[in-house]
């Protein structure tokens, strides 16, 4: 059979395949079916050479050619319209089932063929035919055949695309018959004969360009995806949403945008470290993810940022000799994930991660660099979650201004300072998650006068509001205007001081307290002396969840003053 003829019987597969395939996938599983089943032999199919990193190479193999390789393996499944029809293939009824293999070593004569590709056959006996950026290889095939025995022309250094192994019995006798009555006639590889070495150099040819038609068609596509990304995410950073919300959201384009199975931020700054934000492949069943992080499963990866200053961590299960991120993959049911630090005004905070749940996923450089950005992009929504506390109080000011039913809600009617629903937006706002990350130290400040249920009940009600009016006074007259004071519930009140550490609170709240008992109160039933108690708490990010864990623990704080006798500051 001469070249051209094999060529114009398995080239209707071949071209079928590239005209009905959208991705590279499906192109090389077809191939490899192709291949096998016209030539009947086992066929493993290399790709992705061209790039010269093994995490990039993508391997396809029938069943009986995967002990080629050492490593993982995954059968392809290909829909009925994704198959090359039969017909094409009059001599043979059905197609071999095709694996995906992610292999743990390179074998020695993939090596060899990086420096030098040429069609050779191993002393095993197994065919290998190179495909190349260059065109086809071209072959002479005159004297035995042996290992390395086909030379190429070595006009120029030729960059490998493609390595087809194909592995078939040994010669017939008729074949052998042959090589001794003309011994001056080429002498084909065993188990091949000269038109079909050739032919399969120009399928593989034809293969390549085919391979590189869609792997360019691919690439174009995944740069217009990841423009229109950083666009959706910038977007995002000039929208009127929360920081919760832009984080949220920031994760989800991530995890969309490359294909991941689950996304997540963590701030590995909190104690313990926290998974601040997630996202999840909706048509996965993934295992339910705790958002408590070990910090000693993570401490090995801070250092490396921090220390070592790399721009991102691939990591993949390894059930030999886990280290405790490995170990952690494990846990959580991952097969691999891709990790990128996160800094914020040029601390380190944390890390975003992109977790494959089926499969080990390889990033390309331009995916690396998309992923860089929108980390960064990040970084500056939580920098803005730093300065959203105050920019909400200004837009909540402006508002009010403009909205005089909306100021009668939010204040109280007897004192004019803020009221109980004011107070519980504000802790709301301080509870957002991507604020609460970020945010400097605040405390809170809560006051309750002492025996006022006296005071009502000697002088009545109407006299008690009256005390309750100069007390408002005398609040705000000791602290700045723009520092909220609350009516919190009958005689009490808290007082929000962000950015304040616990021992400027305790001076705030001291000064409060002598401004309320330096002197009597004038009522309509004549001055009134009254003294208060108080409780602060600082945030703590080790055991608060939220800003009402800071309210409860002040609040304890007050207990413990009025316990003590009253008329005194108590921390806790």
């Amino acid at each position: 059979m001469s070249t051209q003829s094999t060529w114009k019987q398995i080239y209707p597969s071949i071209k079928t395949a590239v005209a009905y395939l959208e991705s590279i996938d499906l192109l090389l599983t077809q191939a490899v079916r192709t291949l096998a089943a016209f030539y009947q032999t086992d066929c493993l199919l290399w790709a992705g050479l061209e790039t010269g990193n093994p995490d990039s190479f993508q391997i396809y193999a029938t069943s009986g050619a995967r002990h080629f390789v050492t490593g993982r393996a995954v059968q392809q499944s290909l829909s009925p319209t994704e198959l090359v029809l039969k017909d094409d293939l009059s001599s043979n009824d059905s197609f071999p089932a095709v694996w995906q293999i992610y292999p743990e070593t390179l074998p020695e004569w993939l090596v060899t063929q990086q420096r030098l590709p040429q069609v050779t056959q191993l002393e095993t006996g197994e065919l290998i035919v190179p495909a190349t950026h260059n065109g086809r290889l071209s072959a002479d095939f005159t004297g035995s055949f042996s290992v390395g025995a086909i030379a190429t022309s070595a006009d120029s250094v030729r960059s490998l695309q493609l390595v087809l192994l194909l592995n078939r019995p040994l010669p017939s006798q008729a074949t052998e018959a042959i090589s001794k009555t003309d011994p001056a006639a080429p002498v084909p590889p065993q188990g091949w004969s000269l038109a079909e070495v050739e032919s399969l150099e120009v399928v593989c040819s034809q293969l390549g360009l085919a391979y590189s038609a869609l792997y360019w068609q691919q690439r174009l596509e995944q740069a217009r995806q990841q423009a229109s990304l950083v666009g959706r995410i910038v977007r995002l950073l000039n929208s009127n949403l929360n920081p919760d919300e832009i984080v949220g959201r920031i994760v989800a384009e991530l995890g969309q945008g490359l294909n991941c199975d689950r996304c997540i931020l963590i701030d590995l700054r909190s104690t313990p470290p926290s998974i601040l934000a997630a996202w999840e492949h909706p048509d996965q069943q993934l295992p339910p993810l705790e958002r408590k992080v070990d910090p000693t499963r993570w401490q090995s990866v801070v250092d490396v940022f921090i220390q070592d200053g790399v721009s991102y961590l691939e990591v993949e299960q390894d059930g030999v000799n886990p280290d405790p991120l490995q170990d952690w993959l494990h846990t959580i049911g991952a097969v691999s994930a891709l990790i990128v630090p996160l800094f914020i005004q040029a601390e380190f905070f944390g890390a975003v991660s992109l977790l494959s749940y089926q499969s080990d996923k390889v990033y390309q450089l331009d995916e690396l660099q998309t992923i860089r950005q929108v980390a960064d992009q990040a970084a500056i929504a939580l920098t803005n979650a730093q300065h959203y506390q105050s920019l909400w109080h200004k837009q909540e000011a402006l508002r009010m201004q403009n909205n005089s039913v909306q100021l009668e809600i939010v204040r109280d009617d007897l004192t004019q300072l803020m009221n109980r629903r004011s107070l519980e937006r504000e802790l709301e706002q301080f509870s957002t998650k991507a604020v609460w990350a970020v945010q400097e130290d605040f405390c809170v400040i809560i006051l309750d006068i002492d025996y006022f249920k006296l005071v009502n009940d000697t002088y009545g009600h109407s006299v008690g509001d009256e005390v309750l009016q100069h007390l408002a006074q005398r609040l705000q007259r000791q602290l700045r205007k723009e520092t909220a004071i609350y009516r919190y519930d009958g005689e009490e009140f808290v007082v929000l001081l962000a950015e304040t550490t616990l021992t400027e609170a305790v001076d705030v709240a001291e000064r409060l307290r002598q401004a309320i008992r330096a002197a009597p109160m004038k009522t309509s039933a004549g001055e009134i002396s009254i003294t208060a108690s108080f409780g602060i708490a600082q945030q703590n990010s080790a055991h608060d969840r939220n800003a009402w864990d800071v309210l409860q623990r002040a609040n304890r704080a007050l207990d413990h003053a009025k316990r003590q006798g009253r008329d005194r500051v108590k921390t806790l």
